[in-house]
Order: C-alpha cells, then structure tokens, then sequence
C-alpha cells in the first residue's frame, strides 16, 4: 500500500509507529525488494537499547548489513532510487489517486455482477472475492487457475472463517495497479469485472474461457506496455 501513502491517497502510519517496512514493488512500481524506515528521533533508545550509543537508523543499518545482507546488489539500488524518483513526481499523485477510482468501479461492477466481496467494496488498491455464496467453496486453485487460462492474473487467498485448506481456499484476491500502469481507468474496469463474473460462472466450459481470453486481449491492446517499443521480427 506504499504506493497509496505516496501518492497521498492513504493515511501514513508514521504518526503511530517509530519503524515501517514495505516492498519496493508492486503498487511503488520499482524493483523487487523492501525498504526499512525509522523515525530521525530514536524515542525508544532508553527503554529498548540504553546500553549502546547508536540509535535506531544504526542499529537498523548493522542489522542488515552485515548481519543478514551479503553482496549488495547495486543494480536493485540504483533501481530503487529511480522508482522513487518516480514517485515524488505529480504525475504518481494522479497514478494513486487513479488507482483508488478503478478500485472502487471495479468492486462497484463485481457487486453489480452478483460477486460477494468480503468487504463488499474497498477503499484502496485491494479486494478479495468470497466465493462461498456462489457454491465454489475450497476451489481457489481451479478458479485462478481458469483466470489465467482467460487472460486475468489474480490469486487465491482465504476469506474469513475459510474452512477450506489455505492451498485451495475459498477466495481470490486482485487489485489495480497494474491496470492504471497500463493506462486504464473507470471504464475498462466494467470489462474487467464481467469477464470476471463470466470466468467464476463457467470455470469448467474451455471455449467460455477462450471467448473471454479474446475479449481480455482485444482490451489490453489498446493500452500496450510500451506504445513506442517496436518487438523486431
């Protein structure tokens, strides 16, 4: 959720907390990896570490390297420190802000569809289909599985009270940074979700499958990767 602090569309826990630790990917759209950060104001040295005269940013510092870092990789860094780049520019503020709006129309259009959410909506980046009303309890696995073959990355998660095995759960997490990357916004999640509610009705019928997979790939064709790459053939 990083990337939503970032982009000041969600409340940063700094005001409650003295160490936060995030990824570097996914909704912050740099490199895979993590980040440490701390408070400049060591609050807790009297309490938790009063017998040595580093503070925490130190601490933190030597605990990772050397103590659970080997070879840093430079490559990862440098990175870093373009995503981040990125991300103190205008345009990750409209980046977050956009992807809260496609969020929510994508969950707005699920529900719309008849898929139960477990929070019946979200306010963030995120949000988790329970499949249990829909009579698809503990077929987590056949149903990202069927996803896939439709052209829809998403993964299967447990829902509250799940009685399913977590291997094979009962819910199916998905959300949309990757999507705003592209350049999609509230419309495009309309297509999204029926696909969605297409694939969750007939999982098991192939060419069901193969007809949204057509229309998924019609959809992300006009919103390529990189519109001025050109693949040589």
């Amino acid at each position: 959720i990083a990337g939503l602090i970032v982009g000041g569309v969600h409340e940063s826990p700094f005001p409650f907390t003295d160490v936060v630790t995030t990824t570097t990917h996914k909704s912050l759209r740099g490199p895979r990896g993590a980040i440490v950060m701390c408070r400049k104001e060591d609050r807790l040295h009297d309490l938790y570490h009063p017998d040595t005269e580093k503070d925490m940013a130190q601490l933190i510092d030597s605990a990772v390297f050397p103590g659970l870092q080997g070879g840093p990789h430079d490559h990862i860094t440098a990175a870093k420190a373009v995503a981040f780049s990125e991300a103190m520019k205008p345009e990750f503020k409209v980046y977050a802000d956009q992807i809260v709006r496609n969020a929510k129309a994508l969950a707005d259009e699920l529900m719309a569809q008849g898929v139960k959410l477990v929070t019946d909506g979200t306010d963030n980046h995120l949000m988790v289909i329970d499949m249990r009303p829909s009579g698809l309890t503990g077929k987590g696995r056949q149903l990202q599985s069927a996803m896939d073959e439709a052209g829809i990355t998403l993964n299967r998660n447990s829902v509250p009270f799940d009685e399913a095995r977590p291997f094979n759960p009962s819910g199916l997490r998905l959300g949309t940074p990757a999507v705003t990357t592209r350049g999609m916004k509230e419309g495009e999640m309309g297509v999204i979700a029926r696909c969605i509610a297409r694939v969750l009705g007939d999982y098991k019928d192939k060419s069901a499958l193969e007809k949204t997979r057509q229309e998924i790939l019609e959809l992300v064709s006009g919103f390529p990767l990189y519109p001025d790459f050109t693949v040589l053939e």
